[in-house]
C-alpha cells in the first residue's frame, strides 16, 4: 500500500512518500513553526522600487518586507490608488507570498494571486482554462464539457489550470465546487480589502506540510499515516482524506517503515547502485554535480565495453531521478555519465532519463548533453532541502 507518513523529530516535521515496496520515494523537512506561508496574502506597502534588478521591496509589518520582481508583475492592485501602470513608493498594495525567507534572503511574492487546489488553479484577471498536459484529450474534452455545462457564477472575472487531479474523477460535482470556491473567496478578498489596514493578513495559508501533501496526485498514495497527535488533529481539520493516526508502544512508527536510515541515506555523499556502480553527490555553491562511477569488479571509468557502461547509467537515471526527489533538490544539477559505445546510447540513455524525471511533481528539465557529455538539469525550488540536524 502506498502511504505518506507525517512524524515530528529534529525539531522539525518530515513528510515521507513511499510507494507499495515500501520504498521512500520523496522526503520533505518543514519547520514546527512556520511564518509567511506561501500562498498567504497580505496588504503591503511599497517602500523601495529597484530598477536595477527589476524588483521592489515591500513591507508585509512594521518589521518585515517581501521582494517582488516586476516581471510579469507589471498590474498590482493598489489599494490607494486603484489599478496602476507603474508603481510608486507609499502604494498600498496586495501580494502574496511564493517562498518563504531563507537564511539572509527575503521572501519571495508576487502582485499576481491564485489558489491552487486540489483540482484546479485559480487566478483572478485572467480569463480563459487551461489543463494540465499530463491529460489525455479524451479526458479534457470530458472535463470541458462538464465546466461549460456548470455555468459557474462570475466565472469571466477568473482564468483557471484544470490539474491532472481532475482526471482521476467520475463526476463535475468536486472540479466545479472547487473552482466555485475559489472564485467566492476572491470576491471577497477584493471587497474587504479595501476597508482592511495596512499590513492586514487577508489569507493565511494552510502550513506548507499540508499544501505539499494537496498538491501531490491522488494516485500517489492510499493511506496518510501520523504519529503525533497534532499532526492527526492538522490533517483532519484540513480536510485531509484517508488519514490514521498509528500508536505503538513496543514499535514506533520510525522503527516499522526504516524511516531512521531512510533519512540517513537521503544525507550521504555516496549512493548505490544494484550492479555495484555508485553515485557521488556533491553540493556546491552554484550548483549539484553527480559522478556516476562502476564500482569495484566493474569496468573502468572511460572505457567502451559494450552494454555495461549503459547498464550503469540506466541505473544511475533512475536513482538520480528519484535523489532529486527525496533530497528535494533544485537549482543546477550537473551528471557526469560512464562514457558510451555510441551516440545511439547516448540518446536511448536520455529518453529514459527524460521519462524517469517527468514523474517528479515539481517542474523539472532535461536541458541537454554537452560536447563533454555531461548531463545538465534544473529543477525548481518549491522549499528548502533536507537540512538533517540532531
Amino acid at each position: 500500500m502506498k502511504k505518506v507518513i507525517l512524524t515530528v523529530k529534529f525539531h522539525s516535521v518530515f513528510l515521507f512518500l513511499l510507494n507499495e515496496k515500501g520504498q521512500i520515494i520523496m522526503i520533505r523537512q518543514f519547520p514546527l513553526q512556520e511564518e509567511y506561508l506561501p500562498g498567504s496574502i497580505y496588504i503591503g506597502q511599497v517602500t523601495e522600487i529597484a530598477a536595477g534588478i527589476g524588483g521592489a521591496f515591500v513591507a508585509i509589518s512594521k518589521e518585515s518586507k517581501v521582494f517582488v520582481s516586476l516581471k510579469d508583475n507589471e498590474k498590482p492592485i493598489v489599494l490607494n490608488g486603484g489599478v496602476k501602470e507603474s508603481l510608486r513608493i507609499g502604494d498600498q498594495v496586495l501580494v502574496q507570498i511564493s517562498t518563504p525567507p531563507l537564511k539572509t534572503k527575503l521572501a519571495s511574492s508576487s502582485f499576481l494571486l491564485s489558489r491552487t487546489g486540489t483540482y484546479c488553479i485559480c487566478r483572478p484577471g485572467e480569463h480563459g482554462i487551461s489543463y494540465s498536459k499530463k491529460l489525455s484529450q479524451e479526458k479534457k474534452d470530458l472535463l470541458k464539457e462538464w465546466i461549460a455545462e456548470g455555468k459557474l457564477s462570475g466565472r469571466k472575472n477568473y482564468g483557471f489550470v484544470i490539474r491532472t487531479n481532475a482526471g482521476e474523477l467520475h463526476e463535475a460535482g468536486p472540479l466545479l465546487a472547487e473552482m466555485q470556491e475559489f472564485i467566492c473567496f476572491f470576491d471577497a478578498i477584493k471587497e474587504k480589502a479595501p476597508y482592511r489596514t495596512l499590513y492586514s493578513c487577508l489569507y493565511q495559508e494552510d502550513p506548507e506540510m499540508i499544501s505539499v501533501l494537496k498538491d501531490l496526485p491522488i494516485s500517489s498514495y492510499d493511506e496518510v499515516l501520523t504519529d503525533d497527535e497534532r499532526l492527526y488533529q492538522l490533517l483532519s481539520e484540513s480536510n485531509v482524506k484517508n488519514v490514521r493516526f498509528y500508536q505503538d508502544d513496543q514499535l514506533s512508527i520510525w522503527a516499522l517503515y526504516s524511516l531512521e536510515s531512510g533519512l540517513k541515506q537521503a544525507t550521504e555523499k555516496k549512493v548505490w547502485l544494484p550492479s555495484g556502480g555508485y553515485l557521488v553527490i556533491e553540493p556546491t555553491e552554484a550548483m549539484l554535480v553527480i559522478d556516476v562511477n562502476t564500482g569495484k569488479g566493474s569496468i573502468q571509468k572511460g572505457t567502451r565495453e559494450c552494454g555495461i557502461a549503459l547498464k550503469v547509467n540506466l541505473e544511475a537515471a533512475k536513482e538520480i531521478a528519484r535523489q532529486l526527489r527525496i533530497r528535494n533538490i533544485s537549482g543546477m544539477i550537473m551528471v557526469d555519465f560512464i562514457n558510451m559505445k555510441s551516440k545511439e546510447e547516448e540518446q536511448f540513455l536520455m529518453e529514459k532519463l527524460a521519462g524517469y524525471l517527468a514523474e517528479d511533481t515539481v517542474k523539472t528539465r532535461l536541458i541537454d548533453m554537452t560536447p563533454l557529455g555531461i548531463v545538465e538539469i534544473t529543477r525548481k525550488k518549491v522549499s528548502k532541502p533536507l537540512d538533517i540536524k540532531s
